[in-house]
C-alpha cells in the first residue's frame, strides 16, 4: 500500500502504538473530513495542527475514565479526573472535560463526529469500544465552529464502520487493593440491504479511594479547619465581684480536645473526636477522614448509529446516545461557615451551656431566684454586656451557694461547625460520621444526531441538512442545615415531629456528648465530684438531628438543539489544474437552562449559603459560515494550499455579534518537508447561567487581612453571586506556525510547533479573596490600624467595599461577589513529537514515539488589584482560573509488535514546579515543615503486554492483556495543602494493575 508519511506528520498524528504495521487503517483515510476542516479530503493533509488518539491508545491508557487519556496529553492542563472536593480548585473527579492549554474547559470545543455536544464530560459521554479514534485540534476554530473553540476542539469520532461482535471485559485495581474498577462493554454492526447498523453498550462500576487509605498525605498535608464542633463562643467578662464589665472573651468549648477517640494520627478515622484546642484560641476539627481521593461511580452508555441508502445519490445517517453516572461521594458532616451571626444569644438557661458563671480567678457565682422556679432573675432594663438580654441578678452575696442557685452566661457564637464528631449523627449519615459529599449526583444524558446527505448527480458537491437534540438531567444531592431549626433548636422551641411530645432544645455544646463542671470536661461523669457542683450533660436525640439536617435534591435540565445547512464541493479550477474547493452554511442553535432547587433553599432556610432561586432561560444563535481551500500542487516550487474560512455569529440581546476570520497555509516544498501557519480570532460567549443566575451563595474560603486578631484564621464565608446579563463573550486572537519533516523513507517523523493564544475580556467570577484583599488595601492607605474594631465598623459603615457585611464584632460574614469581563491571559507553548519505526524480520516491529509540551508563557492580569503574573512553572492555587502548570510534560513510547505478541513501555515526565498555596499561612507553614516550595520533578512508568489468540474461543480472536501502570509506584512528595497532593497533575492511586479480556467474532 501506498506509504504517506510525509502527510501523517504534517499534522502531528501520535500513530497507534499497538499496531503491527504504521498505515493499516490506509482505507479509511480516503475521502474524510478532518477535523479543523468541513472540506473532504483524501488524506489527513491539513495546514493546522492535528493529533489523533486511536482506539488503541484509549486501551493502553487503561482507565474507565476517558477523561484521564486527555488529561495526560501533554498539551492539556487541570482536567479533573479524580476527587479533591475541597481543594482550593474543588475537583469532583466525576466530571473530566479536556482543557487544551489550561485556559480552562470551556476554551475546548467537544465535538462527537463533527457535531457540537454539550455533554462536555468525558467520563461518560459514549461507550470507548465504539470510539474509533479521537481528533485533537490545537488551534483556534471559532470560524468554524463557533464558540468555545479557542484553544482547540476535541472530536470524538465513532466506529460507524464496524462488522462483527466484540465482547470486552476490563479490569483494574490499585497495588493495595484499595480501589478498582470494572468495565463490561459489547459492540455489535453489519451491513443491511441498504445501510449499516452498528450498536455499542457499556456498564462500569469502580470503587471509593478514601483519604484515609492514603494516610502518608493526609499526615503531611493539611485537613484542619478553624471551624469546629464543638466550637468557639463569646463569653462575657466579669470582675471580681462578679459584676459584669462589658467586654467580652473568645473562648473554645471547654470540652474541646478532651476526648481525642483513635488518638492523634490524623491518617485514622475518628481522630481528636472532640476536636483540635488550635493556638488562636479556635477549636479546629481534622475532616480529611471524611473525604475521598476518588468517588464511586455506576456508569452506563449506550451509542447507536443507523445508515440508510435511499438511493446512490441519497443517505442517512442517525445516532443516539444515552448514558447515565451516578456517584455518592463522602464529604464532612457539616461544611464550615453559615449564617451563625444570625443565631440568636444562647442564654444560660440553655440544658447544654457549659459556660459556668464564675470570677476571672474561678470563683463560682450565684443568681437570684425569688420566685424558686430554678431560673435566674433577671433585671428588666439592665443589659451591661450590649447582647440584647437583659442581665442575670446576682444573689445576694454572689458567693454564697445558699444565698441563689449556679447559673451560666449567655454566650453568642464566634465559629461553629453545625455537626461534628460528637454526638448523635443524622439518619442519613454514613456509619463512619461522613456526610454526602460535593460530588453526590445523578445525571442523565440523551443525544439524537441525523444527518441527512445529498450527493448532487455528476457534480462534487454534496449538500447536507441535520440536527442535534441533546438533553441533560442533573439531579443533585447536597447536604445542609435548616436555619430555621437552628434558631428554634438555641432557644428550646424546637418541635422535630408533629409527635415528638413537644418543644426541646438542639445542643450545640460539647454537652452533646461529654460532661462538664465549673468549666472542665470529661468523657465520663465520674471524673467530678457531684458535691463540687452539677454536672451538665445533655445529648442531642435523634430526632432532634434529623430535624435540623437537610439532604436537598436540586435538578438541572439542560436542553440543546441544532439545525444546520452546508454545502461542499469544487468552485473552479486553478492555473495549476487544482480544484477550488469550498464549504458554506447555516446553523441555527437554541440552549435553554431549567433550575429547579431545593424548596427550603427557596425559602432562604439553609444555614450555609442562605437563598437559591429557580430559573428558567434560553437563548437563540444563529451562524453563517464559509471554508475555501484553494491548493497549488505541482508548481515547481512545491505544493501550496491556502485556507480560507469565516464565521458571523448573532447572539441578539446583549451579548451581540461575532465575527471571526481564519487563515491557513501549509507548504511543502520537498517531498520530506511540511510547514504550516494559521492565524484567527476565536471566542467564547457568556453561558445562560453567567448571564441569568439569580442571587446565589455558597461558601469560600477567605482570609480578612484588616481583622487581625479579631478572626486570624482562614476561614469559611458566605460568597453571593449572581448572572450578569451585560456580560460580552471573551475574545481571542491565536497563532500557530509549525513544520515537521519525514525521513529515512518514512521511518523518522519529526515535527515542532509554536502556538500562541491571546485572551481579552476573559469572563470571571471576583473571589471573596480578591474583594476583601482589595478593600484592605484601601483601608491601610486610609490611615487604619489592623485589628481595631472600631475603625473596621466605622469603615465598614463609610468609605469601605459595601459588598462585605460584617456582624457588630467587625468579622466578615458574607461578600457579594460577581461576574465581570476583566481578565486577559496570554499562553505560549512549543509542542514537539518524533516517531521512528525498526521494522526487523525476524523480531518484530520496533519503534519509539514521543510528545513533548513546553509552556513558554501563562501571563495573566485578573484586575481586582491584583498584580499580574506569569503561571508557567506555578502551582496556581491562589488563582482559580490558572491550573497547576508545570513548564514541560513530556511521554514517550517504547512498542514490539511481533505475531500475536503485543508490548508496549510507557514513561511520562512531569516537570516540577513552585508551589504557591491558596493561603499565605499555609505558604509558610509548608516552607517551615517540609523546608521546600518546589515540587521535585516525577517520572511515571506502565508497561502493557497482549497477546491475540486465533480460534481460542470459536470463530474470531481472542485477546489477552495485562498490565502494571506506575510501574515503580510512584508518589509526589506529599505537602502542606487540602488533601496533601496536587492531583490536577499527578495520580493518588499509586501502582495499579490491569487485565483485559476481549472477544471478536
Amino acid at each position: 500500500m501506498e506509504n504517506k508519511p510525509l502527510r501523517l506528520a504534517a499534522v502531528g498524528i501520535a500513530l497507534s502504538t499497538f499496531l503491527p504495521t504504521s498505515f493499516s487503517q490506509e482505507a479509511a483515510i480516503e475521502e474524510i473530513v478532518v477535523t479543523g476542516s468541513f472540506i473532504k479530503r483524501d488524506s489527513f493533509d491539513s495546514s493546522v495542527p492535528v493529533t489523533v488518539v486511536g482506539a488503541e491508545d484509549i486501551e493502553a491508557a487503561a482507565t474507565p475514565n476517558l477523561g484521564e487519556v486527555l488529561s495526560n496529553q501533554t498539551m492539556n492542563f487541570g482536567t479533573d479526573f479524580q476527587a479533591a472536593t475541597y481543594s482550593a480548585r474543588g475537583q469532583i473527579g466525576t466530571n473530566s472535560q479536556a482543557n487544551l492549554r489550561g485556559l480552562g474547559d470551556r476554551a475546548t470545543l467537544d465535538l462527537i463526529d463533527g457535531k457540537r455536544s454539550a455533554n462536555g464530560n468525558l467520563n461518560n459521554s459514549l461507550p470507548q469500544i465504539a470510539i474509533q479514534r479521537i481528533d485533537i485540534l490545537t488551534d483556534g476554530a471559532s470560524a468554524l465552529y463557533g464558540t468555545d473553540a479557542v484553544a482547540g476542539v476535541v472530536n470524538v469520532i465513532t466506529n460507524k464502520r464496524f462488522e462483527g461482535t466484540k465482547f470486552q471485559f476490563f479490569r483494574t485495581q490499585t497495588d493495595d487493593r484499595a480501589w478498582d474498577s470494572n468495565v463490561y462493554e459489547f459492540m455489535n454492526g453489519s451491513s443491511t440491504d441498504n445501510g449499516h447498523f452498528a450498536f455499542a453498550l457499556s456498564y462500569s462500576e469502580s470503587s471509593e479511594l478514601q483519604q484515609v487509605e492514603r494516610p502518608e498525605f493526609l499526615r503531611k498535608g493539611f485537613s484542619r479547619s478553624g471551624t469546629g464542633n464543638p466550637g468557639d463562643w463569646s463569653v462575657p467578662q466579669r470582675d471580681e465581684t462578679g459584676a459584669l464589665t462589658g467586654e467580652y472573651t473568645r473562648l473554645r468549648d471547654p470540652g474541646c480536645g478532651v476526648e481525642n477517640g483513635s488518638g492523634t494520627d490524623v491518617g485514622v478515622k475518628n481522630n481528636y473526636r472532640s476536636g483540635v484546642p488550635l493556638s488562636d484560641g479556635n477549636c479546629g476539627l481534622q475532616f480529611g477522614e471524611f473525604w475521598n481521593y476518588a468517588n464511586p461511580q455506576d456508569k452506563f452508555s449506550l451509542w447507536s448509529n443507523f445508515e440508510y441508502k435511499f438511493s446512490d445519490d441519497v443517505h442517512n445517517q442517525l445516532d443516539l446516545i444515552v448514558s447515565r453516572l451516578d456517584t455518592d461521594s463522602r464529604g464532612s458532616p457539616q461544611n464550615p461557615g453559615g449564617r451563625t451571626e444570625e443565631f440568636p444569644i444562647v442564654l444560660g438557661d440553655h440544658p447544654g451551656n457549659p459556660y459556668r458563671a464564675m470570677t476571672p480567678d474561678g470563683q463560682l457565682l450565684y443568681a437570684r431566684d425569688a420566685d424558686g422556679d430554678g431560673v435566674p432573675d433577671r433585671a428588666a432594663g439592665t443589659d451591661v454586656d450590649d447582647n440584647g438580654v437583659p442581665d442575670v441578678i446576682l444573689a445576694a452575696d454572689p458567693f454564697d451557694s445558699a444565698a441563689g442557685i449556679p447559673f451560666y452566661e449567655d454566650v453568642d457564637v464566634v465559629a461553629l461547625r453545625i455537626f461534628g464528631k460528637l454526638g448523635a449523627k443524622p439518619s442519613a449519615f454514613n456509619a463512619d460520621g461522613s456526610n454526602t459529599g460535593s460530588a453526590t449526583f445523578d445525571t442523565v444524558d440523551y443525544r439524537i444526531s441525523d444527518t441527512l446527505t445529498w450527493t448532487v448527480p455528476n457534480s462534487s458537491w454534496d449538500v447536507t441538512a441535520g440536527f442535534v437534540y441533546q438533553r441533560n438531567l442533573l439531579n443533585l444531592v447536597e447536604k445542609n442545615t435548616s436555619q430555621g431549626a437552628l434558631v428554634h433548636g438555641l432557644q428550646g422551641s424546637l418541635v422535630p415531629t408533629p409527635t415528638s411530645g413537644g418543644a426541646t432544645y438542639w445542643n450545640p455544646f460539647a454537652t452533646q456528648e461529654l460532661y462538664c463542671q465549673n468549666g472542665a470536661c470529661a468523657p465520663s461523669p465520674s471524673a467530678f465530684n457531684p458535691d463540687n457542683g452539677e454536672i451538665v450533660h445533655y445529648p442531642n436525640t435523634q430526632e432532634v438531628v434529623d430535624a435540623i439536617n437537610i439532604e436537598a435534591i436540586s435538578t438541572e435540565d439542560t436542553t440543546f438543539y441544532t439545525y444546520d445547512l452546508m454545502a461542499t464541493g469544487d468552485l473552479f479550477e486553478l492555473p495549476t489544474g487544482d480544484m477550488m474547493k469550498t464549504a458554506f452554511g447555516y446553523q441555527y442553535r437554541n440552549d435553554e437552562l431549567d433550575v429547579d432547587l431545593d424548596d427550603s433553599r427557596n425559602r432562604c432556610d439553609w444555614h450555609e449559603g442562605g437563598c437559591g432561586y429557580d430559573y428558567n432561560e434560553s437563548q437563540d444563535v444563529h451562524s453563517v459560515f464559509f471554508e475555501l481551500l484553494a491548493p497549488f500542487n505541482n508548481t515547481g516550487f512545491g505544493d501550496l494550499e491556502l485556507t480560507l474560512a469565516g464565521r458571523f455569529t448573532d447572539y441578539g440581546g446583549a451579548i451581540g455579534s461575532s465575527t471571526d476570520p481564519k487563515i491557513a497555509v501549509l507548504y511543502q516544498p520537498i517531498s520530506t518537508v511540511s510547514l504550516r501557519a494559521s492565524w484567527s480570532t476565536a471566542f467564547i460567549a457568556p453561558t445562560i447561567e453567567q448571564q441569568f443566575e439569580p442571587t446565589d451563595c455558597g461558601l469560600q474560603t477567605a482570609f480578612d487581612p484588616i481583622a487581625g486578631d479579631i478572626d486570624s484564621s482562614n476561614s469559611f464565608r458566605v460568597a453571593c453571586n449572581r448572572g450578569n446579563p451585560e456580560l460580552e463573550p471573551e475574545t481571542a486572537t491565536v497563532y500557530n506556525i509549525g513544520g515537521s519533516l519525514a525521513l529515512l523513507d518514512g521511518d523518522l517523523d519529526l515535527g515542532l510547533d509554536y502556538a500562541v493564544y491571546d485572551f481579552e475580556d476573559r469572563i470571571a467570577t471576583t473571589t471573596m479573596n480578591q474583594i476583601l484583599q482589595r478593600d484592605a488595601q484601601a483601608y491601610l492607605a486610609a490611615g487604619n490600624t489592623v485589628g481595631d474594631r472600631d475603625q473596621i465598623l466605622a469603615w465598614n459603615a463609610g468609605p469601605g467595599d459595601q459588598a462585605i457585611y460584617r456582624d457588630s464584632t467587625g468579622i466578615v460574614t458574607r461578600v457579594d461577589v460577581g461576574r465581570l469581563n476583566a481578565q486577559q491571559m496570554k499562553h505560549v507553548a512549543w509542542d514537539i513529537y518524533a516517531r521512528y519505526s525498526v521494522p526487523t524480520d525476524s523480531y518484530g516491529l520496533f519503534s519509539t514515539k514521543l510528545n513533548a509540551t513546553y509552556v513558554d508563557e501563562y501571563s495573566y492580569d485578573l484586575g481586582f488589584g491584583i498584580p499580574p503574573a506569569d503561571g508557567a512553572g506555578r502551582q496556581n492555587e491562589e488563582v482559580a482560573e490558572v491550573p497547576p502548570m508545570p513548564e514541560w510534560n513530556v511521554n514517550a513510547n517504547l512498542n514490539w509488535s511481533l505475531g500475536g505478541h503485543l508490548a508496549n513501555f510507557r514513561v511520562r515526565w512531569i516537570d516540577g514546579y513552585e508551589m504557591s498555596f491558596d493561603s499565605a499561612g499555609l505558604q509558610r507553614a509548608q516552607q517551615a515543615v517540609n523546608g521546600t516550595l518546589e515540587q521535585d520533578p516525577i517520572m511515571y512508568m506502565d508497561l502493557i503486554y497482549a497477546y491475540t489468540f486465533d480460534g481460542l474461543l470459536g470463530d474470531g480472536q481472542t485477546r489477552l492483556e495485562l498490565g502494571a501502570y506506575n510501574l515503580a509506584d510512584e508518589f509526589p512528595d506529599p505537602i502542606l495543602n487540602l488533601g496533601g497532593i496536587e492531583t490536577f497533575v499527578h495520580d493518588v492511586r499509586g501502582r495499579r494493575y490491569t487485565f483485559r479480556l476481549s472477544h471478536d467474532f
